[in-house]
């Protein structure tokens, strides 16, 4: 059996994974509350912004299953936030903090929980964190988003050095997932251009249909967790899966 901890199960690629992972039992970690039913195992509703809360819920998270060593645990950080869309200059601390605690704080209490947790456990154990091409480079208006990335894709890469060193072994990787057609699309779009001067660029990629499905992203990052190498390689890219 396989238990995938899974954030962000209520929309966009996290909902589409949940159900790629159709035989195996999701813990799903989100701020709205989603539904015990089908393949969701369990449901933890957790304000990734409220890192109280999130250091308060993580243990009680990953003690909620009990696996067999021959079973296999799984966690995927899918959740994140683009905001806040703006130039530098406009920044505000609030705007910043909001987003790190998303994308860069939740995550890692989560790895850390999965780490502490499962680090005895003799099962088959792995961790991935979507990640983005923009950790890779400067976009103009996503200074805040691009640096919670790169800072994400550190956490890995420092982890897995940590995994060798203190014997955990626990694999882990990150996942570029490339343009995907979901709600951060839509936030995306909706940027002032001022802000954000490749807003049309964005427009077009939804008007041409060049923005990929969810579900085919979802379908490449079941291959990559699933890989008998994983953790192999410190990242995947989707176009080489879908």
């Amino acid at each position: 059996m396989k238990y995938v901890f899974l954030t962000g199960t209520n929309r966009g690629l996290g909902e589409a994974t949940a159900k790629i992972f159709k035989d195996s039992k999701i813990i799903s970690i989100t701020r709205s509350g989603v539904e015990e039913t089908g393949n969701i195992h369990k449901a933890f509703s957790v304000d990734f912004s409220d890192t109280d809360a999130m250091e308060q819920f993580v243990p009680e998270i990953f003690n909620s299953v009990d696996p067999d060593e021959t079973d296999e645990v799984y966690l995927l950080n899918v959740a994140g936030i683009v905001d806040p869309v703006k130039a530098v200059s406009n920044l505000s601390s609030d705007d910043m903090l909001t987003n790190y605690k998303v994308n860069v704080v939740a995550p890692t209490l989560l790895i850390q929980g999965f780490v502490n947790r499962f680090k005895n456990f003799g099962g088959e154990k792995r961790i991935v964190t979507v990640t983005s091409g923009a950790a890779r480079g400067p976009v103009e208006g996503w200074s805040v988003y691009c640096s919670s990335k790169a800072a994400i894709n550190m956490i890995h890469s420092v982890l897995d050095k940590e995994n060798v060193h203190q014997g955990n072994n626990i694999k882990s990787s990150v996942f570029y997932p490339g343009v995907i057609d979901t709600g951060m699309q839509e936030v995306i779009r909706a940027s002032d251009i001022k802000e954000f001067p490749n807003v049309d660029r964005f427009k077009e990629y939804k008007e041409t249909n060049k923005l990929a499905k969810a579900e085919d992203v979802a379908a490449a990052l079941h291959k990559v967790v699933t890989l008998e190498d994983f953790g192999s390689e410190e990242s995947y890219d989707v176009k080489d899966y879908i």
